[in-house]
């Protein structure tokens, strides 16, 4: 079972862990105050085109379009390392389609089940009906490189907050680039107006330590979403634990239960023996009736 604590960075793109900066990066998301952290690769239509056939004697390509999810093993050993108590990391990827046979065929890759975290980014309106009615994901996000022209509404936002579904918005991004601001900007725009910013979690989406940004920060950074400042708390707390909860429901099933062997202690162990010593011991006992004793009269 995950466990996961505030504050939550739910999008640190994979090359921001670069081997020359490694540690420093990795101390930036500690010291910001982020326990819970998702390291997001990303997959598009290109990524599953067919490629052109080999020549007879040549190597094959591997016929799995997803990318194996990032090795957390160093991660894990430097937490420990550092001691960074209650530090979590998770996988994610970020499914960005405009076409059903593309995102078919990224579903059926036995790559796609081992990450802990699933972000949709449909690009037609024929994959954002497909994503309001039948993807399994976790995330809605977009590209803030390009406007977000898909005509979501009410009732589109409404299905995909019943399925779980939470709406994704990137600062780093909007630091970088005004063309992207204004794309972020106008997005948030359409969630307030469509779902009165109802799930949304705000995530940094950096590749670069000098774009990261404290969790207070982000809350006067959200208000040019039109956020308040409520919401931008929880966007970055209590929304984004729901993703993680919601993340484990949709791998596992709505109703999860883990079993687990629980070795008994020394003195449960002596009890139990002594218990099925009595019982042993009761089944030997016979019980004879007395003849009652007559009462003299005095």
């Amino acid at each position: 079972m995950l466990n996961s604590r505030p504050f939550y960075d739910l999008c640190i793109q994979d090359s921001y862990f670069n081997k020359d900066n490694f540690q420093k990066n990795l101390k930036a998301l500690y010291n910001y105050g982020y326990k819970t952290i998702a390291i997001n690769q990303s997959i598009d239509d290109s990524d599953v085109e067919p490629k052109k056939k080999k020549k007879k004697g040549e190597p094959r390509e591997p016929q799995d379009a997803v990318p194996v999810p990032f090795d957390l093993t160093k991660i894990e050993e430097l937490v420990n390392k550092l001691e960074f108590g209650g530090f979590t990391i998770l996988n994610r990827l970020t499914v960005s389609f405009a076409s059903l046979d593309t995102l078919y065929k990224i579903t059926k890759s036995p790559n796609f089940k081992k990450y802990h975290i699933v972000a949709a980014a449909p690009t037609t309106p024929q994959a954002l009906t497909h994503t309001c009615s039948t993807f399994e994901a976790d995330i809605f996000t977009f590209n803030p490189e390009n406007k977000f022209n898909l005509r979501l509404n009410r009732k589109l936002y409404n299905q995909l907050i019943d399925r779980g579904y939470h709406f994704e918005l990137q600062y780093a991004p909007a630091i970088l680039d005004s063309t992207k601001r204004k794309n972020l900007i106008h997005a948030a725009n359409l969630f307030h107006l469509f779902g009165k910013s109802k799930n949304i979690i705000i995530s940094s989406g950096a590749d670069n330590v000098n774009y990261l940004r404290g969790p207070y920060d982000i809350i006067n950074l959200g208000l040019i979403f039109g956020l308040s400042e409520l919401q931008c708390k929880t966007a970055i707390t209590h929304c984004a634990k729901k993703t993680v909860i919601n993340s484990v429901g949709r791998r596992h099933g709505k109703a999860v239960m883990f079993v687990e062997n629980v070795e008994k202690s020394p003195e449960e162990t002596k009890r139990d023996s002594y218990m099925e010593m009595i019982e042993d011991s009761d089944d030997d006992i016979t019980v004879v009736d007395q003849p009652k004793s007559k009462k003299t009269k005095t």
